[in-house]
């Protein structure tokens, strides 16, 4: 609690909003701070393992010299798991090829790189984490030590054997009847996933594909959002329902859009989220960064604009910060800042780049300035940024929307379409890697669930030559 007659904090004198705007197939989540969108996320129907997940694996090769393991938990490729994700005790060496075990995807899978695994499960909740099998608790930093021992106390009382707690942010004012009735279904959840896995054969998924809304809102919805609005009804009573179980304190934040416009363009965000996935975005004093993801790590360069080092580069800083939280960048970041010669200016842009972080939770790193002049900083990777979400590599090594990202953008295009126009019936003019991706792809189950949605179908029509990006909606 913070002291009386203290300045409430920057966190606190925000306004947040978490806008949901739900589509065929994925939903978008816009964390807001004071009008300006802060975290941007994208959650897709059947988009591969998730961070969080629980499978039944089993093991399918053991690789000492590394050392980790292979795990296959019925993905496109089997998951990893390091040695330092295995139980402490045994490590690698005390696992056996074909072996079943309980693992949680930790990473998400990008690019050529596997998801991660662990062997030591996590369950998250509102006001606690659960660790079955690690005895403990485990407090957030900088909690008060009267508060320390008052809340291990209840928690020692509250924990079956074998039960470990990790204590989340604002859980030190929660009531001890609070704080039970938290670990209480977080103990169901763990018991519906131990049932599972008795009746289950690897490899198999151990809980249900949560439906995107919901994988949002427990991604986003820690933030304590002030407002949460949805744009659609399905939707809203789906979040409802989520909050009312996993968040009650913010069931009565949550309102339909109920406005003829567009979510993010009646709340003033559509402009800085467009601005979010393109590669280059310009600086308020002038110049720009460039953002650019590679295989190895995520670079930024900053183009001065004809402005002051200094200046350009602390514009930079900030605006790096935000475009990092924004677009869900992670893994190593390297920042081409220009260059500095007066003392005491690399310092002033690692604080203002330190500041301008310090309020992401992802708490990332700060490893400094290299010999070259370039900035290092690593960011923890959970889940799929939004460039690897939504692009891939052009044949000529450009960045382009997947046929699934052009296909799903079209199909709420439709969506909108027939809202406006219930009675009619509609055909998408698109290029063939779009019709196959919308016919028999990824994009199909949202297809038909649409079309179940309007009682009537969508006809596809494949166009060569078309550019991948454009599509064409008719009523017929």
């Amino acid at each position: 609690m913070r002291p009386r007659g203290s300045s409430p904090s920057r966190a606190e004198r925000l306004s947040r909003a978490l806008l949901i705007s739900v589509g065929p197939g994925e939903a978008w989540a816009a964390l807001c701070e004071d009008g300006a969108p802060v975290a941007l996320r994208i959650a897709r129907s059947g988009a591969g393992p998730r961070a969080g997940t629980l499978f039944l694996g089993r093991i399918v090769a053991l690789d000492p010299a590394l050392p980790a393991a292979l795990v296959d938990i019925g993905a496109d490729r089997p998951g990893f798991l390091s040695a330092e994700d295995a139980l402490p005790r045994t490590g690698i060496g005390g696992l056996n090829e074909g072996e079943a075990v309980v693992v949680q995807v930790t990473k998400e899978a990008r690019a050529d790189k596997a998801v991660g695994l662990t062997l030591r499960p996590r369950l998250e909740g509102a006001l606690l984490d659960l660790r079955p099998g690690r005895p403990g608790v485990v407090a957030a930093r900088g909690l008060d030590a009267s508060d320390r021992a008052r809340i291990a106390a209840v928690l020692a009382a509250i924990a079956a054997p074998g039960e470990g707690f990790v204590l989340r942010a604002g859980a030190e004012m929660a009531s001890e009847a609070a704080l039970a009735a938290d670990a209480a279904s977080l103990r169901a959840r763990w018991q519906a996933v131990e049932a599972a896995r008795r009746s289950a054969t690897p490899p198999a998924r151990l809980e249900p594909e949560p439906e995107p809304v919901a994988e949002l809102l427990a991604a986003l919805a820690g933030a304590a959002p002030d407002r949460i609005v949805i744009d659609d009804r399905a939707a809203f009573a789906a979040a409802r329902h989520w909050l009312l179980r996993h968040r009650p304190g913010l069931a009565p934040r949550l309102a339909l859009h109920a406005e003829a416009g567009p979510l993010f363009e009646t709340e003033g965000v559509a402009a800085a989220i467009e601005a979010a996935l393109s590669p280059r975005v310009a600086l308020a004093g002038g110049g720009a960064i460039t953002i650019e993801a590679t295989a190895a790590c995520v670079t930024i360069d900053v183009d001065s604009g004809g402005a002051a080092a200094k200046a350009a580069n602390l514009d930079a800083a900030r605006e790096a910060a935000r475009q990092i939280r924004l677009r869900n960048l992670a893994g190593p970041i390297v920042i081409d800042f220009i260059t500095l010669s007066r003392p005491g200016e690399r310092d002033a842009v690692r604080a203002a780049l330190a500041a301008a972080l310090a309020d992401d939770p992802a708490r990332p790193q700060l490893l400094g300035w290299t010999r070259l002049g370039h900035f290092e900083l690593v960011r923890a990777r959970r889940h799929a940024a939004l460039d690897e979400i939504l692009f891939e590599r052009s044949a000529e090594g450009g960045r382009v929307k997947t046929a699934l990202s052009v296909a799903l953008e079209a199909l709420k295009a439709v969506a909108r379409e027939a809202d406006a126009a219930p009675a009619c019936a509609f055909r998408l003019a698109v290029a063939p890697e779009v019709a196959a991706c919308l016919e028999e792809g990824a994009a199909r189950p949202a297809r038909l669930g649409l079309e179940v949605r309007l009682g009537r179908a969508v006809a596809v029509m494949a166009e060569p030559g078309r550019k991948r990006a454009a599509f064409d909606i008719a009523a017929i």
